[in-house]
Order: C-alpha cells, then structure tokens, then sequence
C-alpha cells in the first residue's frame, strides 16, 4: 500500500495575509484596500477586498504590479496554512473533543444506532506531528520521522498524533476538506488499530479554528476500535437515543466492505506466518521446551525429597515419643490398679463393720435376755454404742483422708498425662509448621522458576508481540494453571490423612 500525500490547491484569492510588522492577519480582521498587506507565500504585495454583502466572500488578492515575464507564481495554499494552524493550536491545546460514538446495523439490515460512548474531551500528554505510521518486515507497527521503508510496508501518515503518559500513541487526528473515505484506507486503520477522527479545518480566524477543536460540528471518526470491536445488538426503537441525519456519513465510514475484510485477513495471516517462520519464534520455542523439561524434571527431584524427608520425620518423631508414650501407659495402669484395690478396701472395712454391728445386736440380746435392770442396760448400751461410734468415726476419717489422698494422686496423674499431651501437641505443631515451611519454600521455588521462564517468555514476546496469537498464550497459562492445580490437590489429600490419623487417635497406638 502506497502512502497517499497530500496536495494542495493554489487558490489565487487568499484568506491571510501578514502586515508590515509581520503579523498575520485573517481577512475579517483586515480593511479594505492596500493597507500595507502582503503574501505570505511569496512577500508581494497584496490588498483586501471586502464584500458588503455577507453572502459573498472577502479575500486578499496580489497587487498586479512588477510583473516580470517567466517569474514563478505564487504557492501559498490557504487550505495549508489553515492546517499548519490548526496543527500549532492543537500542540499547544493537547486537548480535543471527539464526537458521540454510535454502533450502526450491519448494511442492510433495519435498526437502530446503539450509542457506545458519549462525546467527551480527549488530552494528550504529548503531541507530535506528519509522523509516519508503517509496518516493519516482521509485521510490526512502527512509527517515526520520514522513515525510509518501501512503499508496500506504509499505513498512513496522520497530521497530528496524540500520545499517553506512556509514550503510546492514542488518537490519530487528519485534517481534511471531506469526510469521505475510501476502501484502502479503512484496511489501513483497521491494520494500525488506533483510534483516528478526521476534522475539516474553518475557513475563518485563528480563534474560530481554535474554538472548533472545543466541538464535534466538523469531528468524525474514522476508525474506534471500541466501535470495530462491538458486536451489534438489535434493540427496540423506543430505547435508542436520537442520531443526527448527517450521521450518515459516520455509518458509510464505519462500514466494512468485502474487500476490506479479506485484505484484513490476508494482513494477519502474513503477520501470523512470518512469527512463526521467524528465527527468534523458532528459538524461543526451544528454549522454552527445554526449560519446561528442566523444572519438570527438577520438581520431580524436589517432590520425591519431600516425600522422603517426611518420611524420615514422621520416624523420628514417632521414636522420640514412643518412650514418652509408654511411660504414660504404664503411670495409667498403675493407677487404675491403685483404684482397684483402694475400693477393694473400703468394701472390706464395710463389711466389717457390718459384721461388728451383728455381734452388737447379739450382744444387746444377750443382755436383754439375761434379765438386767433396764438402766443398766441402757447405760452400758449407751456406752458401748458410744464407743463403737467414736470408733467408727475415727475409721470414717481415716478412710476419707485414704481417698483425698488417693485423688490428689489421680490429680497429679491426670496433669501429668495433660502436660505429655500438650508436649506432643506442641512437638506435632513444630513438625506441622516445619512440613509446611518446607512447602512453602519448594511451592516458591517452583514459582520463582515458572516465573523465570514466564518473564523470559514474555520478554521474546513484547520484544516480538505476534508470534504468538492469543490463543496459543491462553493455551500455556492454563497448562501451567492445570500443573499448579494438580501439585495443590496432592498437598491437599496428604494433609487430608494426616488430620484423619490424628482424628481417629492412630497416634495413640505407636
């Protein structure tokens, strides 16, 4: 694709001239007559011709005088120095408004436009102008200064560029006499991808030149990519805004012929075949199987030391704590036996006393039978009973002093098997915290080296951003997600029999 210049009609009525001081003067400005007025193309001098009648345009014209035979005419193009103006205004602005941005029906079909985007005010942090915009032999866009590159590599060469805080180009601005746009330059906007109005320049003062960059009177878009990249949707007619009859023209602009599609087509299809033709697509491609390869091969190693290494401590862990086991074992059933025969003995002093208390009765009869006077019955009873009661309270007492004991004991061999308790609870939080630090230190390992080669990745890739299509990109960020999966749901169910084991009290049993 050849790049289109511009040409320039050489007008012989002129809408500026400069005065004797140099300055540049628009016609309304000016008086009528030879007031000291002067071409700006080519110094002769030149007067105003003022209409009165406002339907009729004012104008600078030469002075017909010293005419030398053969002498060069003038080039002054009032369409060009409109737009060196308007080109200085918008450098020094770094602002402009661009217009409403509808979705039209495919041609042919009825509906209604569907409003994307409001017109709003779009500032640049830098402004350059006459950049050329082309691609390299790699099917890259590049842009610069008069670059020399064959025809059939450039796209177009906007008047005016607006560029980010990131140095990246966002808005193409043109500056024209018609909104007309023809086929080869629609392929050419859609190829470049940026944002791009056309903006048809006054024939008035510098200040109504300036004024129009503040409306979308003369703005229409040429490419959006937001509108390129929308698919339309049929709505009612009730819920669409109102467009502007001369809006036509911005629906002819954005439609996409036949032709235009297909030479899009072919344009990335050549950029698609030449990565992957490309020697730095070829060797990234080795590069990167054989670090896959590589941290394959390395997280085997990593996942089989871990594996082995929990093994040795889950060994050691159960050696060390086996003789603590054991001991607590052996305090239970000692304990327990003491119980036993603690309650072995109180049955046996019951009995005796029960056996005491028979031969009390006994007694008592003996005595009732032997015809003893009651108060000395009684009284001997009373004194007997009162032994046998002092008796058995001092029994009592010994016995429950015996069992306060005997629980301060259990007490004791109760905290005590609490404290081992706790002691392995810490010691198994000990092991837990170091297993899962192990992990976390091969989990970030394993990180560092899927980050390594992703960066390593993306580097050939920003160095040459379309060797790979999107799709092959989607393909390896879920392959390396579908690895991190899987390493995620083995940690997982080894966690899973460990909480059971602890659980079901296995632990107990070592």
């Amino acid at each position: 694709m050849s790049l289109e210049e511009k040409k320039y009609d050489i007008e012989a009525n002129n809408d500026w001239a400069k005065n004797v001081k140099g300055e540049h003067l628009f016609i309304d400005n000016a008086q009528s007559g030879r007031k000291g007025y002067f071409c700006i193309g080519c110094d002769k001098q030149m007067e105003a011709v003022k209409k009165k009648n406002i339907n009729h345009r004012s104008y600078f014209r030469h002075v017909p005088v010293d005419i030398v035979k053969d002498e060069k005419p003038c080039t002054f193009s009032n369409r060009e120095y409109r737009e060196i103006l308007a080109t200085d205004i918008l450098q020094r602005l770094k602002t402009i408004k661009v217009p409403n941005l509808y979705k039209y029906p495919p041609k042919g079909n009825d509906g209604s436009p569907i409003l994307l985007e409001k017109a709003k005010f779009v500032t640049a942090k830098k402004v350059k102008s006459q950049l050329t915009f082309y691609e390299d032999g790699n099917g890259e866009i590049k842009y610069g200064k008069n670059p020399e590159v064959e025809d059939r590599y450039l796209l177009i060469r906007p008047d005016v560029t607006f560029f980010d805080e990131n140095d990246k180009p966002i808005l193409l601005i043109e500056l024209v006499i018609t909104h007309k746009v023809n086929e080869e330059k629609k392929i050419k906007l859609r190829r470049l991808g940026i944002d791009t109005i056309s903006i048809i320049i006054p024939k008035s003062s510098e200040q109504e030149i300036e004024d129009n960059f503040k409306t979308t009177k003369r703005v229409k878009w040429e490419y959006n990519g937001i509108e390129a990249s929308t698919k339309y949707i049929r709505v009612s007619s009730g819920t669409s805004e109102g467009v502007l009859e001369f809006d036509e023209d911005q629906r002819r602009i954005f439609e996409e012929s036949i032709s235009c599609r297909k030479a899009r087509l072919n344009n990335t299809l050549r950029t698609i075949k030449k990565c992957l033709q490309s020697e730095p697509y070829r060797r990234a491609e080795h590069e990167f199987e054989s670090e896959i390869s590589r941290i394959e091969n390395a997280t085997k190693t990593e996942k089989q030391g871990l594996e082995d290494m929990e093994i040795r401590i889950e060994r050691e862990v159960s050696s060390e704590l086996r003789g603590n086991f054991d001991a607590i074992n052996s305090e239970e059933e000692e304990f327990q036996e003491h119980c036993s025969n603690l309650e072995r003995r109180y049955t046996e002093k019951a009995k005796e006393l029960e056996i005491e208390q028979e031969g009390v009765d006994e007694l008592t009869e003996e005595v009732l039978d032997s015809n003893k006077s009651e108060e000395r019955i009684r009284a001997e009873f009373e004194e007997q009973q009162q032994t046998i009661g002092q008796e058995f309270v001092e029994r009592t007492e010994r016995v429950k002093i015996s069992i306060e004991r005997e629980k301060e004991s259990i007490t004791g061999l109760k905290r005590e098997k609490s404290k081992l308790a706790e002691e392995y609870r810490k010691l198994e939080e000990q092991e837990q915290r170091y297993f899962e630090a192990e992990i976390r230190r091969l989990k970030s390992e394993e990180s560092k080296l899927d980050q390594s080669v992703r960066e390593e990745f993306l580097r050939d890739i920003k160095q040459n951003s379309r060797r790979f299509s999107k799709g092959i990109r989607n393909i390896l960020e879920a392959q390396t997600m579908g690895y991190d999966f899987k390493d995620a749901k083995r940690e997982e169910n080894r966690y899973q029999r460990a909480r059971e084991l602890f659980i079901k009290g296995t632990w107990k049993k070592w």
